[in-house]
């Protein structure tokens, strides 16, 4: 990860994704058009201190890294347009499922 954050840091025109597999299945979080959170976890005791420091060093790195995230419109739209579609045809299907069947009561069919 910190070949790929250097690279994206640093504007190459190479990222190495594929270097490593969480590199390559986290390629569109880390460079992509996606919003990405990094946690750090750091500890207080000293004996941790170096692992912390190292933590907080990437996660500056990290920080340094921009995203361009921009919406596709037509894409977008073109799936709003599938919806309506889906649901139109949804819809016609459960009204012709109500004319054709039998009218259900809620006393399960026997009277008192």
């Amino acid at each position: 990860i910190g070949d790929v954050v250097s690279a994206l840091t640093s504007g190459t025109k190479h990222i190495p994704y594929r270097n490593h597999t969480l590199t390559t299945l986290m390629s569109d979080s880390i460079g992509g058009s996606a919003k990405t959170v990094m946690m750090v976890c750091c500890s207080p005791a000293d004996y941790n201190a170096v692992e912390s420091v190292n933590a907080l060093s990437f996660a500056l790195r990290c920080k340094n890294v921009k995203n361009m995230t921009a919406a596709n419109p037509a894409a977008a739209a073109a799936q709003v347009q599938s919806l309506r579609q889906e649901l139109a045809r949804l819809k016609k299907a459960k009204a012709g499922a109500e004319d054709v069947g039998p009218k259900r009561g809620g006393a399960g069919g026997r009277k008192r």
